[in-house]
Formats: structure tokens, C-alpha cells, sequence
């Protein structure tokens, strides 16, 4: 393929595969997509699955006493994979993974992983307003903090709810005025299987789904290790012997807060073999 005519250029961005690509962009606009890899059976029983996991999630709330309408929360299915374990695959998605590891180094972890509901004939739908995944704030960094995967469970379209950025906000600390907003917002129209990569300091949104099917999606947030984790998810899984090491350091295992200088004093000794 032939270079990129220029001059006066100096300095430039090598990219050596497609993730060194997409990674690039993410940079400049806050965002791209990305294909899971994932075949049209594996997505036809993970959407089977999903739709289990919704009953049973709603099943056992309304069995610990929780209306999810009245808090809220009927959209959402916090920590997915814990109600259904197929989904963990989801999570170490090995594509996601790659362009993971060139937007936020050599070590990061899971923040959150829920799935999402847009539901059909929706009058209202919460994450239609505009905001980042880091909310409440305002500032800009040289790098990415934490990086929102929304893998598409179903195919993302303008009729039912896609997806809306405004391209380069994550280097703005401040949102931009509306007539702004509506001259760069863009629609992400996806198919299923497909993951949407946000910088988290980028502002987006939903839409409201005009259609009268449900649009599903899981929205995974993988940060920088100093930022805590929206579940202590090593709480919630306990020793966790299925996962390899590496998978339990990007789950969060090994980052608990010391509880006095004696317990900082007994990390530092030589592990026994």
C-alpha cells in the first residue's frame, strides 16, 4: 500500500498490526469497534443465555426482597457472568484483550461487567443521556485511564437505540454546548458480535429503541489497577480456582488495601514454595 504523502513531519505513530490501529484511533476520536471473532452459534446461545440470565437475576432480587422497577435497576444485570458463567469467555475475549493491552498497558482489571436492556417501545431509557464512565469527571489525561468494551449482543442500529459519541471529548475537560453536540454526535451502528471501544472520558450515550424488540448488550469497564473496582469482585468469586493467574489479576486478586503496617509487613516476606 503506498504511504501517506507528507512533509515537515518529524515524528509519527508506528502501527504494526490492526490492534496498533484501532488502538490509535481510540486515542484520537475516543473510540472504534472491534469483531469478537465470535460465530453466529456461539452468539445465537449466549443471546439464549442472556435472556435465562434476565429471569433468573429478576428471580432471585424479587426473592431478596428487591422491585428492580423500583429502584431502577430492571435494565441492568450487575456482574453477568456471575449468573451465568458462559459469559466470563465474553470477558476474556482474546481480541479485546490485545488492543486492551496497547490502550492501557501491560496490567489492568476489570472494573464492572453488567448486562444492558434497551427495551423495545421505551419511553424513557437512562443511559440516553450523554456522559462519560468515569462520571462526575472533569479533567484529561495523556493516556487512557479505563476503556469501555459494550460487546453487541444484538445488531446496534439508528431504529433500535445505537450508540452516540461525540468524536475527541475525552481531551476536552469540560461538555461541549449543545448545538456543538448535535453538529458532531455520531451513531455507532454496529452488528452483533461486535465490540464498541470507548475511551471512558468520552462523552456518549444510548438511544431510545423505537422498535418493539429489546436491544442487549454487556458493558465491560477495564481500568488502570488504582482505580477500585465497582464490585470487589475476588469477594464475590472466593478463591476462584477455574481462572488462570493471569485471568485473577485482571479480576483484581493481589490489590486489596493493607488493613495495618503489620499486614504491608507480611507482603513484603518471600513467598513459600
Amino acid at each position: 500500500m503506498t504511504e501517506i504523502s507528507r512533509y515537515g513531519v518529524i515524528a509519527t505513530t508506528e502501527a504494526n498490526d490492526i490492534y496498533d490501529i484501532l488502538a490509535e484511533e481510540v486515542r484520537l476520536l475516543g473510540y472504534t469497534t472491534l469483531d469478537s471473532g465470535l460465530a453466529g452459534a456461539q452468539l445465537d446461545e449466549l443471546s439464549q443465555l442472556f435472556n435465562r440470565a434476565e429471569l433468573e437475576y429478576d428471580a432471585e432480587a424479587t426473592d431478596r426482597g428487591y422491585d428492580l422497577s423500583k429502584i431502577n435497576e430492571r435494565d441492568t444485570i450487575r456482574l453477568l457472568p456471575m449468573v451465568c458463567p458462559n459469559f466470563w469467555e465474553v470477558v476474556f475475549n482474546r481480541p479485546l484483550h490485545a488492543l486492551l493491552s496497547r490502550l492501557l498497558g501491560g496490567y489492568f482489571i476489570l472494573n464492572q461487567v453488567n448486562g444492558l436492556i434497551n427495551r423495545g417501545h421505551q419511553s424513557k431509557y437512562h443511559q440516553a443521556q450523554y456522559h462519560r464512565d468515569l462520571p462526575y469527571q472533569h479533567f484529561t489525561s495523556s493516556r487512557p485511564l479505563a476503556i469501555n468494551a459494550l460487546f453487541a449482543l444484538d445488531d446496534f442500529t439508528i431504529e433500535n437505540g445505537s450508540t452516540r459519541v461525540i468524536p475527541g471529548t475525552h481531551h476536552r475537560e469540560a461538555f461541549p454546548p449543545d448545538e456543538v453536540v448535535r453538529r458532531l454526535e455520531t451513531h455507532l451502528t454496529v452488528k452483533r458480535g461486535t465490540f464498541i471501544v470507548l475511551d471512558c472520558m468520552v462523552y456518549h450515550a444510548g438511544s431510545t429503541n423505537k422498535t418493539d424488540k429489546n436491544r442487549r448488550a454487556i458493558n465491560h469497564v477495564f481500568t488502570i489497577p488504582m482505580l477500585r473496582q465497582q464490585f470487589h469482585i475476588p469477594s464475590v468469586l472466593g478463591e476462584a480456582p477455574d481462572f488462570t493467574e493471569q485471568q485473577k489479576k485482571i479480576l483484581g486478586y493481589g490489590l486489596d488495601e493493607f488493613r495495618s503496617v503489620g499486614d504491608w509487613f507480611k507482603s513484603r516476606l518471600p513467598k513459600v514454595k
